[in-house]
């Protein structure tokens, strides 16, 4: 027995023997103080006994908060047991874990646990797997001395060890050692969600816990919600006592989902995504940009607020909920909202327009053919769809959007909403497109002013031309390139090409809104006009002054009258001066207080002779770069990798400068 005594408590070498009686731990739970304590005596959690002194409290927002105050002592063991039961914690240690099967796909070691209840004693038997080592009758032999249990019936134990059936299976009557049994504490945390049993392990022959003693300590401490059954049992099962059970916990409030909004047709066309086929062309055709609805067609039905689920405390404490936020249904013109405000219907044909977040429906003047002499100039407060083209000198104006599936030539297209032109713009440098509200996309812009409030979407090209948009200005087919001209954007500019390999002089503006800067652009001019008018009046009235004193104070009857004329001219002239020169400050101001970046992006290549401006900053490409980004970092444009747009599928490669 001395050698077997010896070899066991040798097993874990360096284990200190002696601890301190007792040590008083302030911490924020009874679990923490364990721990902190266990961490102090170098020794487990499961070998400490506990009372609480004090209990703590949270607080509010950190005020008034008391920290538990817990007194930790080692479990008390008699001294004439003491070693064997260090012995025993060594072969439970041995069976739990030296003896856990090993991480392999094919093989692993046998293992057993011995476990006493009020049903009896039970031994399982994991069994081998592969070339695994099995369990030695000796080994068990050696665990039930440790655990001093006398009454075991050795040739079921024999038995089991050979059979490894891995169920449990009862090899003697449970003979009651109440100093030996299992210990539990029952913990509720301080929101009452959440229940942790914390186990002091049995010692020698003692009881383990059951499913039913668990139970019934969580009544006893107030915990009748949320119990998890089958967590306790496989816990239990385990016998690793190392860490709290965490055995009850409460449901969360669950607060409704906000009423929303579902709509069934297309509101949102910012992201355009081009399909090339085997040539690499795009079919322009097939972008399906605007929708049509008929009569009755449902455009948006109303998803109704969901109502708050309570939750409960592991107390049973019902913890309320929120109920979602109800919202309506925004609709305009040409469309019918149900009685119970459910659902929006279309009340006639037309093209779907989302506007201020409103869902209308405008009618659509169908034009078969060209716009010519044959139809006149088109107004139409609804949408327009043109199946031909538009000649020269044509006007367009729609409340809606406007499609022409032919070309634009040097004519005038205006809409609030999108402007489609499925085959391109060849405007001689007077055409004139706008969208005010909109978007705008064509196959190809070749000598045109555009102007659009979102995007400018081109699959082809964009040639000679001063473009402006709001958002984005995109240019990303297969040969799409942007050559010549002004293209002004409030935040990207992204093209497969930009400039030429002739080096043709291109500008691109980005990070100011074009509107806004066209704006200074006029107030310049008319600033420039108005100096020069009042100039010249004030030279006049200079004149007429001089002339009137060298005579004395007295003019003639006609020149006096162009006197009087003259300084009224010139008062209205400083007026207007005076209004230009706040106006271009406020503009200046509003201008340097947008956030906008921007950023000038090319797929492929960007050539010299392309002048790049970034808010106040220029950048002048001076060598080709290939896949490259330009943007504003730390006040000044930087180079980077190439920065694929939304909606547009780009290749991945590195950037590079090309040699010429």
């Amino acid at each position: 027995m001395g050698n077997l005594k010896n070899l066991l408590l040798s097993i874990d070498e360096g284990e200190e023997e002696g601890i301190d009686n007792e040590l008083e731990v302030y911490a924020d739970s009874v679990k923490q103080a364990l721990e902190i304590a266990a961490r102090d005596m170098a020794v487990d959690v499961s070998t400490l006994d506990y009372e609480i002194l004090e209990k703590g409290t949270r607080g509010f927002l950190s005020f008034g908060r008391r920290p538990y105050r817990v007194l930790v002592r080692p479990a008390q063991i008699d001294t004439e047991y003491e070693d064997l039961d260090r012995i025993e914690q060594k072969f439970s240690r041995m069976s739990g874990i030296e003896l856990a099967p090993r991480a392999l796909d094919n093989d692993a070691d046998g293992t057993f646990t011995v476990r006493v209840t009020k049903s009896g004693v039970w031994l399982t038997v994991t069994p081998t797997r592969g070339s695994g080592k099995a369990i030695a009758l000796p080994d068990v032999h050696h665990k039930l001395m440790a655990l001093h249990i006398e009454n075991a019936d050795l040739k079921k134990v024999e038995r089991e060890v050979s059979k490894q059936s891995g169920k449990p299976v009862r090899i003697g009557e449970w003979v009651p050692n109440p100093e030996y049994d299992g210990q539990m504490s029952v913990e509720v945390t301080e929101d009452e969600m959440k229940a942790y049993v914390h186990f002091v392990p049995p010692r020698f022959s003692g009881r383990h816990m059951e499913v039913d003693d668990v139970l019934e300590a969580l009544k006893n401490a107030g915990v009748v919600t949320g119990i998890r059954e089958e967590r306790i049992r496989e816990y239990l099962e385990k016998m690793d006592y190392g860490t709290p059970l965490l055995a009850a916990e409460g449901e969360k409030p669950r607060h409704g989902q906000n009423a929303y909004i579902d709509y069934k047709v297309r509101i949102d066309r910012a992201n355009v995504a081009f399909e090339e086929d085997e040539k690499g062309q795009v079919d322009f055709r097939d972008l399906d940009l605007l929708e049509n609805v008929v009569v009755g067609q449902v455009l948006a039905v109303k998803v109704p607020a969901e109502e708050g689920i309570p939750g409960r405390t592991v107390s049973n404490r019902v913890l309320p909920a929120k109920s979602g936020k109800d919202t309506n249904i925004s609709y305009g013109k040409n469309t019918i909202l149900s009685e119970d405000g459910m659902e929006l219907t279309a009340a006639t044909n037309g093209q779907v327009v989302f506007k201020n977040n409103k869902i209308y429906v405008e009618e659509v003047l169908f034009i078969n053919g060209d716009v010519s002499l044959e139809t006149g100039n088109i107004t139409s407060l609804g949408s327009v769809v043109i199946t031909g083209s538009v000649q020269d000198n044509f006007i367009v104006k729609a409340a809606g959007n406007v499609e022409i599936k032919g070309t634009v030539q040097k004519a005038l297209i205006e809409a609030e909403g999108d402007i489609v032109i499925r085959q391109g713009i060849s405007g001689r440098d007077e055409a004139k497109i706008e969208s005010t509200a909109g978007s705008i996309y064509a196959k190809f812009i070749q000598r045109t002013n555009v102007m659009a409030e979102n995007d400018v979407v081109v699959s082809e090209g964009i040639l000679h031309s001063n473009v402006d948009a709001g958002g984005r200005i995109l240019c990303n087919g297969k040969r799409a390139r942007i050559v010549g001209g002004l293209i002004r954007a409030g935040e990207e500019v992204n093209a497969r090409f930009i400039g030429s390999d002739s080096f043709t002089k291109t500008e691109i503006r980005v990070g100011i809104i074009p509107k806004v800067l066209q704006q200074v652009t006029e107030l310049n001019e008319m600033k420039k006009k108005v100096d020069e008018e009042l100039s010249k009046v004030t030279k006049d009235v200079t004149t007429l002054t001089v002339q009137k004193n060298n005579a004395g104070g007295a003019l003639p009857k006609d020149k006096e009258e162009l006197l009087v004329k003259f300084k009224n001219n010139q008062k209205k002239l400083t007026t207007r001066q005076n209004e230009i020169n706040l106006e271009l400050e406020e503009l200046k101001a509003y201008l340097n207080m947008l956030e906008q970046k921007g950023k000038v992006c090319a797929e492929k290549s960007i050539f010299p002779g392309v002048d790049i401006y970034i808010k106040d900053k220029k950048f002048t490409v001076k060598d080709p770069y290939t896949y490259v980004k330009f943007a504003l970092e730390g006040g000044e444009i930087r180079l980077s990798e190439y920065e694929q747009t939304e909606g547009v599928v780009a290749k991945h490669m590195i950037i590079r400068r090309r040699s010429l």
